[in-house]
């Protein structure tokens, strides 16, 4: 709670009263937030009747001045997600510091208020000799940067992922400030003594939150540098919150299970990134792809032979007849696309409903990815038609308007 405040009663007032301050009537009508119920013994909060647009509000102003510090893999301060426009002074209880090679004073702003380089854990387990990639936070691995934004990244707009998901990026907390804390590079390894001193760094400048993004899994609690530091933060008023991990969701595949921190696992949209596959009789059919590109595929022959249709050799997809290659569901998705890159087919239609598709990151080569059931009809009009053609349109998005949950890796795992 703000020290200016006397009670928690009165800090969530303050807050419902800032946003009458500053409401608009819309369509000749204005809500009025009404604070409900507090909460000061089970947990501190409260329950107010806020309009949509309140919500939005209270959601991005929220946390302003709040200063979060994120101990992962180092921060790139050019993004975008980190301009201090809009961006007040900085707390006059804030200690942290910029610092570290290719990383002075002048790359912190109001915004990325701090950043600090922690590899001598690194240093003394390797030889003599030894050099780290980068002796400083600064960002060599892009994993850091993706979950600084994620946190608390400024709105940028006009964003997508090569022309998937167009819109206005912003990250949980965009009013919060943030400080990065390095205790991890590229391939150099991950040391206790690193990210314990990153977090106890963390807490000496001053923060408010802990966002973590790295554990140490099969120890127990009494030895898990995470566990041990997030107490004392604890103590100290600090909220650690920490990623659930990459595994699940079998037994014993929690990470960072905690129970004095939040323990924050992966969410799903209820949208995917799609293409449509245009059949030469006309039929249209949604598919799955990330290709990142608007390649022509256009009025090409689509072919389904079964001599190659396992699409588990390269050596027989490159002599495979200038088209679109159906894939039939072999169960090896990652490895069909492997060896479709390889062989350098025009583009490929591939066949499956497992849910980890929809984690991949990616796609190297023109391809397609359809439901079984889907699929029946594109694999009888290849087999029937006297000349068969199809057609591939990239950077749609398809829309399912219910909850999707898919179970699995989740390479982009992110508290807060």
């Amino acid at each position: 709670m703000p020290k200016v405040h006397a009670t928690h009663e009165n800090w969530y007032s303050s807050i419902l009263d800032s946003l009458k301050e500053a409401a608009t009537p819309s369509d000749g009508f204005q809500s009025t937030p009404r604070l409900i119920y507090t909460y000061d013994h089970a947990l501190h909060g409260f329950s107010a009747m806020l309009s949509p647009q309140e919500l939005e509000n209270l959601s991005s102003n929220f946390w302003e001045d709040v200063i979060v510090g994120v101990i992962y893999t180092g921060v790139w301060p050019q993004s975008a997600s980190f301009k201090d426009h809009g961006m007040t002074k900085i707390p006059g209880r804030w200690k942290g510091r910029c610092e570290g090679q290719d990383f002075n004073t002048s790359m912190c702003n109001r915004k990325l208020i701090g950043a600090r380089n922690f590899d001598k854990g690194v240093m003394a387990a390797n030889p003599a000799g030894f050099k780290l990639g980068m002796n400083s936070a600064r960002d060599t691995a892009g994993h850091g940067t993706h979950t600084f934004s994620t946190v608390a990244g400024k709105y940028v707009d006009g964003v997508s992922y090569f022309g998937y998901a167009k819109g206005t990026a912003r990250g949980v907390a965009p009013r919060a400030r943030v400080a990065m804390y390095k205790v991890l590079g590229g391939d150099e390894g991950r040391y206790a003594s690193d990210a314990l001193s990153g977090m106890d760094q963390a807490v000496a400048d001053g923060v408010d939150v802990i966002s973590i993004s790295m554990g140490f899994d099969y120890v127990p609690l009494y030895e898990d540098p995470i566990a041990i530091a997030s107490f004392a933060a604890m103590e100290k008023g600090v909220l650690v919150s920490a990623s659930a991990g990459n595994l699940g969701p079998a037994l014993g595949t929690l990470h960072n299970g905690i129970p004095w921190i939040l323990t924050t696992a992966a969410g799903t949209i209820d949208s995917s990134f799609a293409g449509n596959l245009i059949l030469g009789n006309g039929l249209i059919i949604k598919g799955w792809t990330m290709f990142p590109g608007s390649a022509l595929v256009q009025d090409l022959p689509l072919v389904y032979n079964k001599t190659l249709s396992a699409c588990n050799s390269w050596a027989l997809l490159s002599e495979a007849p200038y088209g679109v290659i159906v894939c039939d569901n072999i169960g090896f998705i990652y490895e069909q696309l492997q060896q479709i890159v390889k062989s350098e087919v025009r583009a490929a239609v591939l066949i499956s409903d497992d849910p980890e598709i929809f984690e991949f990151g990616g796609g190297a080569w023109p391809t397609v990815v359809l439901s079984p059931n889907d699929a029946m009809a594109v694999i009888g009009y290849a087999k029937t038609a006297h000349k068969p053609t199809t057609t591939i349109k990239f950077q749609l998005a398809k829309l399912h308007h219910r909850t999707l949950i898919f179970q699995g890796r989740q390479r982009s795992v992110q508290p807060l």
